[in-house]
């Protein structure tokens, strides 16, 4: 990415027989607030903090791509004031996992995360989800907005709709790419919201 979903690709990944150990890849340092802002879109680096509680969940992403069958991954999501951790895997083994600081992006990914996938992505995708909805429209700069709705968020420049998120249900959603014509469906046993009290969804 600079690509239209943090799931775009992945398929070929997906489809390999076995997936090899995680080896490091270098830090690269990443700005708070919005980085890596292109033509194309924005990308959130929101602090761990800035989600307003400690969570550790599990998550089963399901891939939607256009004329074809559907394809799992698993995830565990841990955020806590200091960090987050975001760990993906395929039938029981580890592609990948991803650290933001609120300062600097770390990761180590297998051999066979897809190499157009940025990690970065996955990281500004789910921040768009799952943080809190002020605190996602603050840190996207204009032209682009967040627009919210009680259902709802979509990422927006003029009247296009670069990405949107839909709540389906308590425990379930979809961030949408339009103009990729596939969805990413993420379903989380105890519930989107992951901050009951604090956290502003959508």
């Amino acid at each position: 990415m600079p690509l239209r979903g943090w799931m775009s690709g992945l398929g070929l990944g997906v489809l390999q027989s076995l997936l090899a150990g995680c080896s490091s890849v270098p830090s690269v340092s990443v700005d708070a607030g919005v980085a890596g802002q292109s033509e194309s879109a924005p990308l959130l680096a929101l602090s761990p903090a800035a989600l307003g509680c400690a969570v550790s969940v599990q998550q089963r992403l399901t891939v939607l791509p256009p004329n074809q069958a559907p394809q799992e991954l698993e995830a565990l999501l841990e955020v806590d004031a200091q960090v987050v951790r975001l760990a993906i895997f395929h039938m029981g083994q580890r592609m990948g996992t991803l650290l933001w600081n609120g300062q600097k992006f770390d990761q180590q990914l297998s051999r066979w995360w897809p190499a157009q996938l940025a990690p970065q992505q996955v990281l500004s995708d789910l921040q768009l989800a799952l943080w809190p909805a002020n605190a996602v429209q603050q840190a996207v700069q204009s032209p682009w907005r967040v627009a919210v709705d009680a259902s709802s968020r979509q990422l927006v420049r003029g009247d296009h709709v670069q990405k949107l998120v839909r709540y389906v249900g308590p425990k379930t959603l979809e961030i949408v790419y339009p103009q990729a014509s596939w969805s990413l469906r993420i379903e989380s046993p105890e519930g989107t919201a992951l901050c009951p009290v604090s956290l502003e969804r959508p």
